[in-house]
Parts: C-alpha cells; sequence; structure tokens
C-alpha cells in the first residue's frame, strides 16, 4: 500500500492533523492564511514553475526560483544557493524553518518505494536538491497539485496581475493608471541608464538634472518633447503595449546603441508611458545582452530598482526566447 513519506505535522481548515512531505491545496491555504498552528515555525513558500506565469499569477507572498532551463540549473548546482539568491531571497530562506515548494505539474503518487526526487520535475528537483544541500535542517514540503488547481480553489489566497502601462494605441479597453504610477520617480537601473514614464520625459530640468544626454522613446504616440531644440538625443522605437507587438525585432539595435553611449559616459533615459511594461523589457534585455544576467536575474534588478515593474505576458515570452537566443550564440 503506498504512503507518503512523514516530515511535519500540519493542519489544514478543518483542524485535522495530516503526516506529509506532500501538502494539499487545503493545507497550503492553512499555510497563506495562517489560520492553523505551526508552533514557532516560519514558512516560506517558493515557486518552481513558469516564471512568465509567475509574472501574472501565483501564490500571495511567494517568491519565483526560476531555474527552467539547463544552464539555470548548472549554474545553481555550480554556485549554490549562497551565491544564486539575491540577499533578501537568501534572508527570507535563512528565516525560515519550512519551505513550501509548488510549479505547474501535479505530482503522481506518492509511494513507499518511490523517492521524493523521481516525482518532481527537473526545475522543482534541483530546487528540492540544492535546499537540502544547503541546510538539512530546513523542512521541505511540495504541494502535489499544479498552481493552477490553488488558483481555480482559492483565487482571494493568489496574486494575479492586470497591465498597468497603457496608451491610446492599444486594442484593449483603457482603465485608468494608479496614481502612483504616474507620480512614481525616475529609476537609475545601473550607472547612467534610467528608466522612466512619459511625465519624466517631459520634464526638462529632470533630464538636465540628471545629466541625461539621449532619450530613448518607446512608443508610437508620446511626443520627442525637445527635439527640436538640440539639447537631447532622441532614438524613437514604435511599440504598442500590447499582446501581438513583436519587440524582439528592435532589441540588437537599440542595445548596440545603448551600450555605445554608456561606453562614453552619455546618460540615458528609456522611458515609455508609465516605465512599467515597455521601457522596462527593453533594459532587462539590455542587461541580458551586456550584462551577461539570466531573465531572471535582469528582470529581478529592474524590479528591485523601479517596483511597479509589470512586462506584459507577451513582453515577458520574448524576454525568455532572448534569454535561449543568447544562450545558444
Amino acid at each position: 500500500m503506498c504512503q507518503q513519506t512523514t516530515s511535519l505535522v500540519i493542519h489544514d481548515e478543518t483542524g485535522k492533523s495530516i503526516d506529509s512531505t506532500f501538502v494539499t491545496c487545503p493545507q497550503l491555504a492553512a499555510y497563506v492564511t495562517a489560520t492553523m498552528n505551526i508552533t514557532d515555525r516560519k514558512v516560506l513558500i517558493i515557486d518552481c514553475g513558469s516564471p512568465l506565469r509567475h509574472t501574472e499569477r501565483r501564490v500571495q507572498g511567494s517568491i519565483l526560483l526560476n531555474v527552467n532551463d539547463r544552464i539555470s540549473r548548472k549554474r545553481l548546482s555550480t554556485r549554490g544557493l549562497k551565491n544564486f539568491l539575491d540577499s533578501n531571497q537568501l534572508h527570507r530562506l535563512d528565516s525560515n524553518d519550512i519551505i513550501i515548494l509548488y510549479d505547474d505539474y501535479i505530482r503522481p503518487s506518492a509511494c513507499a518505494n518511490a523517492t521524493i526526487q523521481s516525482q518532481l520535475a527537473p526545475s522543482m528537483k534541483c530546487v528540492y536538491d540544492e535546499i537540502k544541500r544547503y541546510d538539512t535542517n530546513k523542512i521541505l514540503c511540495i504541494l502535489e497539485s499544479s498552481f493552477e488547481q490553488f488558483l481555480q480553489h482559492y483565487p482571494s489566497l493568489c496574486y494575479v496581475s492586470t497591465s498597468t502601462d497603457e496608451d491610446l494605441s492599444m486594442e484593449t479597453p483603457l482603465t485608468s493608471k494608479p496614481a502612483d504610477i504616474e507620480s512614481y520617480p525616475i529609476s537609475e537601473v545601473i550607472s547612467g541608464l534610467y528608466l522612466g514614464n512619459s511625465r519624466d520625459a517631459e520634464d526638462k530640468n529632470l533630464l538636465q538634472q540628471n545629466q541625461i544626454k539621449l532619450v530613448i522613446n518607446i512608443s508610437t504616440s508620446i511626443p520627442c518633447y525637445f527635439e527640436n531644440e538640440n539639447t537631447f538625443e532622441y532614438i524613437r522605437v514604435p511599440c504598442h503595449d500590447s499582446s501581438n507587438q513583436n519587440i524582439l525585432q528592435y532589441f540588437e539595435t537599440t542595445f548596440e546603441y545603448i551600450h555605445q553611449n554608456l561606453s562614453v559616459q552619455k546618460n540615458i533615459l528609456v522611458h515609455c508611458q508609465g516605465g512599467v511594461s515597455r521601457s522596462p523589457s527593453f533594459i532587462i534585455g539590455y542587461l541580458m545582452k551586456y550584462h551577461s544576467k539570466t531573465f531572471a536575474e535582469a528582470h529581478q534588478l529592474v524590479k528591485d530598482k523601479r517596483s511597479i515593474v509589470n512586462p506584459n505576458l507577451n513582453f515577458l515570452g520574448q524576454l525568455t526566447q532572448y534569454e535561449k537566443l543568447l544562450s545558444n550564440a
């Protein structure tokens, strides 16, 4: 008879005690809502699934550990978690006793004669093994269901994003933008490379204070405000924030231009309407190309510098495609 391996005692929403390495959706929900008693132990939830899906939909409070390709898994295995995670992720890992992993797959039946690792997708297996190697005292649990099943039953316990970077060229109906998007300050991602919105591009004093020499306008409709004054150099990249916009076609030329200008200490502003979707996508791609970042590393760096960054799903797909192109080059 098949039995699950015991590693800890938890309680589901009914209060029933269950011993299991594999956790159910109700058990995970209990952790997220903190409705059950797990003594003084703290829980960290890690998403090992698709980075594209994680950006759009994820369990509340979970962090992404993206090793969905062989190169990233090899890098994690070689570096170890200490040199792979950023400081915030590492702190959260060190601060929690119980780690729950989830992804986009359903686990097969857990039999006594089957190892935990044999039931895991490659990315989750890599994360599982590395956490065990990093700290043998961590208690590791795995969601036996897929994330989508958890979302179906507990939508209120999941983060689901909506696009906020819009302009009049979009095919989808417009929604009003949150005030914090409009007022969010210009962001310096790396030395000399700034990310901002149309309001920043229109503020001549702000541009001069930050010694901006080149403005890259990622839109079809936002004016190049001072192009007739010969004060700033302008490049327009005609992109919509939509599900069918091809941004890959503009990557190489734009990235080379960014790199050439930064190399001679010319500060650059890359902007779109809100500095949320289009312009961050180009900066993420640039960091992948010229700073040898993985998609996950570049995305996290830009997100750390500008918390409102949220590229649409189409752009995220093209960025992961670009990562594969770079790795095969």
